[in-house]
């Protein structure tokens, strides 16, 4: 009759050929860490960019390289379409991430363009939203029993994320360039 194992020694069994890999559990924390100074900056209106660029140049060799990486990251996890002209500061302090992070001196200037960006789409989303209620006042002015508001609401809905898309892809390729730029 086999002996019975405790849970303990079956643990151990099945564990025994895991090898934790120092360097890659070391460069997952360092990426961490480079996402969260960066997350704190944006989070935190009262933190100063020279605060964390005296963080960063804590770092050295590729420990830098790799918290850089996380702050990277950062930047384009924050690259979304605007919902509303409240995304200027958050976008602000993005752009200051950037100019951190930009080793090349092109990054910047990507990011600026990302914001005239976001303002055009911000516009072009106003424009047409006026359009459309001055489309549907104007229907309910000269035959309001012809007039389904709900088939109307339906409608503006798919071109509102027609635009939508057309603009996300737009701002996919600009973030595919500065990748590039950026060395990603």
């Amino acid at each position: 009759m086999s002996r019975i194992k405790s849970a303990w020694e079956i643990a151990l069994e099945k564990t025994k050929d895991i090898v934790l890999d120092e360097a890659r559990y070391r460069a997952e924390t360092l990426e961490k860490e480079g996402m969260a100074l960066a997350g704190g900056f944006l989070n935190d209106n009262e933190q100063k960019i020279e605060n964390l660029q005296a963080r960063l140049a804590s770092y050295s060799g590729e420990d830098y390289k790799t918290v850089r990486k996380g702050i990277i990251k950062t930047i384009f996890a924050n690259l979304n379409l605007p919902s509303d002209s409240s995304y200027r500061l958050r976008f602000d302090r993005t752009c200051a991430l950037c100019a951190l992070a930009d080793e090349s001196g092109q990054a910047s200037q990507v990011v600026a363009g990302i914001g005239d960006f976001f303002e055009q789409f911000l516009q072009a989303r106003e424009e047409f939203s006026k359009r459309m209620e001055a489309q549907l006042r104007q229907a309910m002015q000269e035959n309001p029993e012809q007039v389904n508001t709900a088939q109307y609401a339906k409608l503006i809905e798919q071109n509102v994320k027609r635009m939508e898309d057309q603009y996300s892809g737009a701002l996919e390729n600009t973030k595919e360039t500065l990748r590039q730029v950026f060395g990603e």
